[in-house]
């Protein structure tokens, strides 16, 4: 599979009469854009801000993260099988917006979710600081089930990102990269390289702990083959409402460093083999089926190794340290990324569940470290939410507006993925 991203950086996103591209600047029609997100019934109101770098702006509860992707060329649309036709996609052209994200908030469990500051300490440990945000804070009709509410949102976040992708449709990107995934079948042989998969877990625990997979709920997900372009191309939408750090956003899945730097080694000291999605259940017999079935994948791939990323915390480790011991006893050798709950002074322990097969290991961090985050002269979403974060604890927000928070509040502050400004050190 060939796709070809064609990149058209933005430098500044403002309200305009009429949506479209100038200049580099992307002028957003604000009513317009909010009827395309309440031509959903289940909800009731939708506000639409703008958040920039270097400015005094939060933004919580975040529930997602979008990049606004539009296909130009070729098979299939961003994100099919949930507002496009469930076709397949990772081939063609595809057209991104630079530096703009769609960020949806908004109270759907509790205050589950996490925030992003745009200036200010917090901000320096999310890249999503440093984005031109499009913020949607999204309120559900009366009555409406959390389940309905999150889909709602999800909805309108994917919508959103669309609308704004459109205008970019017909401008000419300034930079052009190519992906191509050529099916083992057609590789030349003895090319000498440790052939290398990409495992890459995906949240499917309900209580709405959860993923898309070209529309499907990853619940009823087998663990499958998926060409790391069509990752690029949206087929992997986030509908989390989890701790942040525990999270992979719709702009992670899209965006996905491990899968960057795979190709980026390909062909030079490992052959990128491909990517083995694989859910993420609560239940420990899924769990055994899982793994047993990844290693298989792995195996008919030929792969003489496997990098393996989580999402979630706790029983997700599970399945981490399953699949390495498997893959291991199977003489595939194995590197695991996942995060730690280490306590604010790194001395408790970090992760719930080991096995002496995993000695290479990269921590992403540890989530519960403190910062303190000084108040900000504009919230958007729910400014009550300070003091409810999920990863936080009562009393966060202090008397003089600032939050004293750990890192695990702050989206992408610890990145599964290893989407992050945190660097380990091995001594």
């Amino acid at each position: 599979m060939r796709l070809a991203i064609g990149e058209i950086p933005i430098r500044d996103i403002r309200f305009a009469a009429a949506t479209e591209i100038k200049d580099g600047i992307l002028l957003i029609n604000r009513e317009e854009l909010r009827q395309v997100i309440l031509q959903d019934e289940n909800l009731a109101a939708a506000e639409v801000d703008l958040a920039r770098p270097g400015e005094s702006v939060r933004i919580i509860p975040v529930k997602d993260v979008i990049e606004p992707r539009v296909k130009v060329e070729g098979s299939g649309a961003v994100f099919p099988g949930i507002i496009n036709q469930a076709s397949t996609c990772g081939e063609g052209l595809t057209h991104v917006l630079r530096g703009v994200c769609v960020v949806t908030t908004g109270r759907i469990v509790g205050f589950q979710e996490g925030l992003i500051d745009m200036s200010g300490p917090g901000a320096k440990h999310t890249h999503f600081s440093r984005k031109l945000n499009v913020v949607l804070t999204c309120e559900p009709a009366a009555g409406l089930d959390p389940i309905a509410h999150e889909k709602a949102v999800r909805l309108a976040g994917l919508r959103a990102a669309a609308y704004l992708a459109a205008v970019g449709k017909a401008v000419p990107p300034e930079k052009v990269r190519t992906y191509e995934f050529e099916p083992l079948l057609h590789r030349p042989a003895g090319a000498g390289l440790p052939r290398v998969a990409y495992v890459h877990l995906i949240l499917a625990q309900g209580l709405l702990h959860d993923n898309y997979v070209y529309g499907l709920d990853a619940k009823r997900l087998f663990p499958s083959l998926i060409s790391p372009t069509e990752m690029q191309d949206g087929a992997i939408v986030s509908g989390n409402c989890v701790t942040a750090c525990d999270k992979n956003t719709s702009y992670d899945q899209m965006n996905n460093p491990v899968v960057e730097e795979l190709y980026r080694r390909h062909g030079r000291d490992l052959d990128f083999a491909g990517v083995i999605i694989t859910p993420v259940s609560p239940a420990l017999a899924d769990k055994e089926r899982n793994s047993s079935y990844v290693v298989n994948l792995a195996k008919q791939l030929g792969a003489d190794g496997l990098v393996i990323t989580e999402e979630g915390g706790g029983n997700p480790e599970t399945d981490l340290m399953l699949l390495c011991r498997k893959s291991e006893q199977a003489g595939i050798r194995t590197v695991l990324f996942l995060h730690e709950n280490a306590g604010e002074d790194g001395a408790a322990e970090a992760i719930t569940y080991t096995t002496p097969e995993a000695d290479a290991v990269v921590t992403v961090g540890n989530t519960n470290e403190i910062v303190i985050l000084p108040p900000m002269d504009k919230v958007i979403g729910h400014p009550e939410a300070a003091d409810m974060l999920a990863g936080s604890s009562p009393g966060a927000l202090r008397p003089d507006g600032s939050l004293a928070v750990p890192f695990a509040v702050i989206i992408d502050a610890v990145s599964n993925l290893g989407m992050t400004k945190m660097t380990s050190l091995d001594y």
